[in-house]
């Protein structure tokens, strides 16, 4: 291919890209915050492990005078405690200070028996120094809610006591793990599993066909009870070898009801085998799922149906954090669709997570791996907190593939990411790619920014990869460009320059709305003139129309602003 005709595709991509223009209710802890008895408003704490690993664990429960702060005296709990909706345990408890430690052993059979001293008044039990309160038996030794109903019968003096105080109640969770063994489309087996935060899964299932994953749990909808749920999380896991099911991303859905990007996120470095994919539902996700369920005019259910359903569309950029959560990567490619003997640009910036900044001088280890296997390794430094590396998978290299980060800023951290490489000449879908999604609360659904491999400058200032300018520069990159020889070739060259700076300006303009404005001030009018070339086809088309619209865009860009300066020089001349 002749210089020129680089030449003349360097200045239409140039003019085109210019460089320079849980805590809370369920977990781990509950608090009872509206307690007012003899003019007293206190409030109750209870504080419970979220796994009980050890032989013995400690459950807290603390009483406290909300005006000072300070801890309520000569307390006397009546707690009963219950687990799927039947009593495991009910008995009186006294707190001199307030607070009462209660040491649990669980066991898997026998009588659940209390040790400790007691009083004479009520018959509360309470602890020493050398005698503390035990409770032994088979309590707490299965996952899922755990909800603690309480009564205050005494207060400040030990002989104060309190009649008809109200009955109130606390839910905290043991988070419980399950083992799910499902068929995959040839009938073999996979195990699934899953992670609750909240209450008891049930019912898993994964349909082969449909590609859907489908599950459930008790909730009670009343807004007695969600008024102190802050927060629902519950995972699935599945090996990241399990091609099926490892999608380009999932949409996840409550009761049929479509759930907020940000509900449904992917984890593929938590586990070095198996990806989890969680359902994180805030409060005001809740309320939103009753809205609608409402609008249906149908009862409340009194559960949670879950599903993840995988779809075969990428979304970019994909988003990991570090296992500190200290810096965040976002990564996209180009082309879109991997395939064996194509070159793949993999675009990515690396993130204080807690700014969302680029860091620049990031140094950075950038990894392939396939089958347990190195395909490439390569260390170097994104000055400008943006970078990009080439890699072409050859014959053979197939499959699940991770793309790692390693060593990032020579902290030792790392992050990955996940996708399948398919060969194209085997009629079967080009690759699928894994989507990292953050964990943003939001209030009400909304589109994501997702940049595109190919147009990521045009997708940062259109607001959307699906913007009628970003897929017009796909079609004249797709449909001419890399339909001719000059025009490929091109490409190869175009992308290690663009690539080099278009993060950056993406990144900027979604920090500066100004900038942003900028930009697509500029480019609006040379995206409007490549209409020009959508009827180009062969070799001299594309050759003619593009000097066509290299000539309009310079007369736009160069020509009328000079005309322009030339005439106030001659203005201030006469």
């Amino acid at each position: 291919m002749s210089i020129k005709k680089i030449f003349i595709f360097s200045i239409i991509f140039c003019l085109l890209f210019p460089a320079s223009s849980v805590y809370g209710h369920g977990l781990g802890i509950d608090t009872i915050s509206s307690i007012n008895i003899q003019e007293k408003q206190f409030s109750v704490s209870i504080e419970m492990p979220m796994y009980f690993e050890n032989e013995q664990e400690q459950i807290t429960i603390t009483a406290t005078d909300n005006e000072t702060d300070e801890n309520v005296n000569n307390v006397t709990y009546l707690i009963g405690i219950f687990y799927k909706d039947e009593m495991i345990l009910r008995n009186y408890f006294f707190a001199e200070d307030g607070i009462l430690p209660i040491t649990v052993t669980p066991t898997n059979d026998g009588d659940i028996t209390i040790v400790g001293e007691k009083d004479s008044l009520l018959g509360a039990w309470y602890g020493t120094e050398s005698n503390p309160v035990e409770i032994t038996g088979p309590i707490f030794n299965s996952g899922g809610l755990y909800t603690f109903e309480i009564e205050i019968r005494t207060i400040d003096e030990p002989t104060n006591i309190i009649e008809d105080s109200g009955v109130y109640t606390a839910d905290l969770t043991i988070v419980e793990s399950k083992s799910f063994t499902q068929k995959d489309q040839n009938n073999q087996d996979v195990e699934f599993g899953t992670k609750s935060y909240f209450d008891s899964i049930s019912n898993f299932q994964y349909d082969s066909d449909k590609k859907e994953v489908t599950f459930e749990m008790p909730f009670d909808w009343n807004e007695s009870k969600m008024s102190h749920v802050n927060v629902i999380h519950v995972e699935t896991q599945f090996p990241k070898d399990f091609e099926e099911f490892l999608s380009p991303s999932y949409t996840g859905h409550v009761n049929d009801i479509k759930l907020f990007k940000s509900s449904v996120t992917v984890d593929d470095y938590t586990y070095d085998d198996e990806r989890t994919v969680h359902f994180v539902l805030l409060q005001d996700h809740l309320r939103y799922l009753k809205n609608e369920m409402r609008e249906l005019e149908q009862p409340l259910p009194d559960k949670i149906e879950f599903k993840l359903s995988a779809s075969e569309e990428t979304k970019f950029p994909l988003i990991a954090y570090t296992a500190s959560e200290e810096f965040k990567v976002n990564l996209a490619w180009d082309p879109k669709d991997i395939e064996v003997g194509v070159p793949t640009n993999f675009v990515f910036t690396i993130r204080d997570s807690y700014t969302d900044s680029p860091m620049r001088l990031s140094d950075y280890t950038f990894v392939i791996v396939q089958n347990n296997k190195e395909l490439h390794r390569v260390s170097d430094n994104a000055e400008v907190g943006g970078d990009f590396e080439k890699f072409t998978f050859s014959e053979g290299q197939t499959g699940p593939t991770i793309v790692k980060f390693e060593n990032i800023r020579n902290t030792g951290q790392e992050t990955e990411f996940a996708f399948v490489v398919f060969d194209k000449t085997f009629g079967e879908k080009k690759s699928a790619a894994v989507e990292q999604v953050v964990d943003e609360p939001v209030a009400s659904p909304q589109e994501s920014s997702e940049e595109d491999g190919g147009c990521l400058i045009a997708t940062a200032t259109y607001g959307s990869e699906m913007s009628q300018q970003v897929q017009q520069l796909r079609e004249l990159r797709d449909n001419q460009l890399l339909n001719t020889e000059s025009g490929t070739a091109f490409m190869g060259m175009f992308n290690d320059v663009y690539y080099s700076f278009s993060p950056v300006i993406a990144d900027y303009e979604r920090e500066n709305p100004y900038f942003k404005e900028a930009v697509k001030i500029a480019i609006t009018p040379m995206i409007s003139t490549l209409s020009i070339m959508e009827s180009a086809e062969t070799e001299s088309e594309v050759l003619g129309l593009g000097l066509s619209v290299i000539a309009l865009n310079l007369g736009m860009y160069i020509g009328l602003p000079a005309f322009g300066i030339v005439k106030v020089i001659q203005l201030r001349k006469n």
